[in-house]
């Protein structure tokens, strides 16, 4: 009885009684066969299209487990799985620098990239035999999915640099890839292209300076400070009460608070002045001219023009009045102003040497000593709603 073979290795099944004293060659042929096809790794040097074959009971290319493909072919390449009955599965690393394709009928085509490996599988079909790639890798699947997390164990994932975002090298998140991180050859971006908003959350964020991340540039704290720092040194810190300096303050112009602008020639009044908080304290709520709320606050005595006729003296502080009757008889009379307070005193005081006299008029309830019109010189206090007077004459 003639020997037979297997449908897909090609390993020769003896006939009974067939090949006596020579069974044990064939027999070796065979269990050369299955390590091949076990274990069998091959390098084949492609240069154009050509086929895999595997020979009924012979060692043959289409044996091999494991494929390298190397070479320089000059285009992309076929290599034909033959015979179209066998059901094969090869394991295959492309390094020709093209793209290989493996058919063993018109079914269907695989093809692996070039530095790419993959699993062919050939269905034994005959004619309308498929060839399928069931192992594809990361590299040639161009749209790869995980079915579960992926866990890097211990390793990393290396990117290299790019001068397009998104080209290559990028990590890219979001349905239309708007949130990108990628490295150019000198500097890491982080790009939000979207129409929301680029958020960093956490109870407190620190952004850090140094490839060691050794000096803290910004912290912002949940519901606390946001503190911005020079050379590892806090210098602005937000708080409830407003903004915290820690060491000068410069300004290129002026300083605006509220609805005040303060510039550059007011703040250089203080310039090299000593001052304690209570000293600048004396200025608190001070809303227009310095000087005129200065001089306010002073509480001094005013010495208006010298009085020549009859007129009311409205008194809003001290008053130092003088009196020339030298054109005519003068009566002046004293009325209450809107901040005189009470110890505030008014002089009258008639300054020439003249006949004509001098009258002074006191408001309701005043009481004093009264010359009548053979007055001098009158002082008045005053007490809080009227004044206490007195009047004299020079000798």
């Amino acid at each position: 009885m003639a020997s037979t073979y297997t449908g897909n290795g090609g390993l020769e099944l003896i006939g009974v009684g067939e090949q006596a004293g020579t069974w044990g060659t064939t027999t070796n042929t065979n269990l050369s066969i299955i390590d091949r096809v076990t274990n069998g790794v091959t390098t084949i040097s492609v240069s154009g299209d050509a086929n895999l074959t595997t020979t009924d009971g012979t060692l043959s290319p289409g044996h091999h487990k494991v494929l390298l493909l190397t070479g320089t072919p000059g285009a992309e390449f076929t290599l034909t799985i033959t015979p179209n009955t066998q059901q094969k599965f090869f394991f295959v690393k492309n390094s020709t620098g093209q793209t290989a394709t493996f058919s063993q009928g018109s079914g269907g085509n695989a093809t692996v990239a070039n530095g790419a490996s993959a699993v062919i599988s050939a269905d034994g079909g005959g004619g309308t035999a498929i060839c399928t790639n069931i192992g594809t890798d990361v590299l040639s699947d161009a749209s790869p999915q995980l079915g579960g997390n992926l866990d890097v164990n211990g390793k990393n994932i290396n990117f290299g640099d790019t001068s397009t975002a998104g080209s290559d090298d990028t990590l890219q998140f979001g349905a239309s890839q708007d949130l990108k991180i990628y490295h150019d050859s000198n500097h890491s971006y982080i790009v939000d292209s979207g129409t929301g908003n680029l958020k960093i959350a956490g109870s407190q964020v620190d952004i850090l300076g140094g490839a060691d991340g050794g000096e803290t540039m910004a912290t912002f704290t949940d519901e606390g400070a946001v503190t911005l720092f020079h050379d590892n040194s806090a210098k602005i810190a937000t708080s409830a009460s407003g903004v915290s300096v820690t060491g000068t303050m410069t300004a290129s112009s002026g300083i605006t608070v509220g609805s005040a602008e303060v510039s550059e020639a007011e703040l250089e009044i203080l310039d090299g002045a000593t001052l304690s908080t209570t000293e600048l304290n004396y200025v608190d709520g001070v809303t227009s001219a310095i000087q005129t709320q200065l001089d306010a606050k002073a509480k001094g005595f005013l010495t208006p023009d010298t009085i020549t006729s009859s007129t009311t003296l409205t008194a809003t502080q001290s008053n130092y009045q003088r009196v020339d009757c030298s054109s005519g008889n003068v009566t002046v009379t004293i009325a209450v102003g809107t901040g005189l307070s009470i110890g505030d005193y008014v002089v009258i005081d008639k300054i020439d040497t003249g006949s004509n006299t001098l009258t002074v008029a006191y408001p309701a309830n005043s009481q004093g000593i009264s010359l009548g019109n053979s007055c001098d010189l009158a002082v008045a206090f005053y007490n809080g709603t009227h004044f206490s007077f007195t009047e004299t004459i020079k000798s």
